[in-house]
C-alpha cells in the first residue's frame, strides 16, 4: 500500500518554487490588466518607452501571463489541466526560456536607453528570477489524478 502522500505530491522545494513564480505572474498581472484597462501609472517605465504601447497590447500580455501562471499551478499540481504531461513539461521549459531572455534583454540596456536603471536593476533580474523558478517547479513530479484538495 502507497500513501496517497508519497503517490502524488511533489517535492516540497519545486511546489514553493511554483507558488513563488505563480505569485509574481499574479503581480505582473495585475500590472498588465491596469495598463490595458486605461491605467497609465508606471507603464513608461515598464515598457522602456515615453510612448506605451495600445491598451490592447497589455491586455494581450496579461492574458498571456495569466495562462503562464496557470500553467505553472498545473505543473506543480495545484491545478488539473486536461493537456498530456509532455505539454506540462515543455510548456514549463517554453517558459523558463521566455524569462530568460526577457531577463538577458533587460539587463543588457543601451547606456542611453529610457529608464534604464529600472531594467538592468529591476526587471531583467526579476525576470531571470521567474525563470529560475520555473526551471524549480519543472522538477516536480507530474501526478496522474487530479490534485488534491487544499481544504
Amino acid at each position: 500500500m502507497t500513501s496517497e502522500t508519497t503517490r502524488s505530491a511533489p517535492t516540497p522545494m519545486p511546489r514553493t518554487a511554483g507558488y513563488a513564480g505563480v505569485a509574481i505572474l499574479l503581480a505582473v498581472f495585475g500590472f498588465h490588466a491596469y495598463w490595458g484597462a486605461g491605467g497609465q501609472w508606471g507603464a513608461a517605465t515598464a515598457y522602456g518607452s515615453p510612448e506605451i504601447p495600445p491598451q490592447a497590447a497589455s491586455a494581450a500580455v496579461a492574458v498571456l501571463i495569466a495562462c503562464a501562471a496557470l500553467l505553472l499551478l498545473a505543473r506543480i499540481g495545484v491545478l488539473a489541466a486536461p493537456l498530456p504531461r509532455w505539454m506540462l513539461r515543455a510548456g514549463t521549459w517554453v517558459l523558463v526560456a521566455i524569462f530568460a531572455f526577457a531577463g538577458v534583454t533587460n539587463l543588457i540596456q543601451a547606456p542611453d536607453a529610457y529608464a534604464r536603471d529600472w531594467h538592468i536593476y529591476f526587471f531583467g533580474p526579476l525576470l531571470l528570477t521567474l525563470a529560475a523558478l520555473c526551471a524549480i517547479a519543472e522538477r516536480s513530479t507530474l501526478v496522474s489524478r487530479s490534485p488534491r484538495s487544499l481544504g
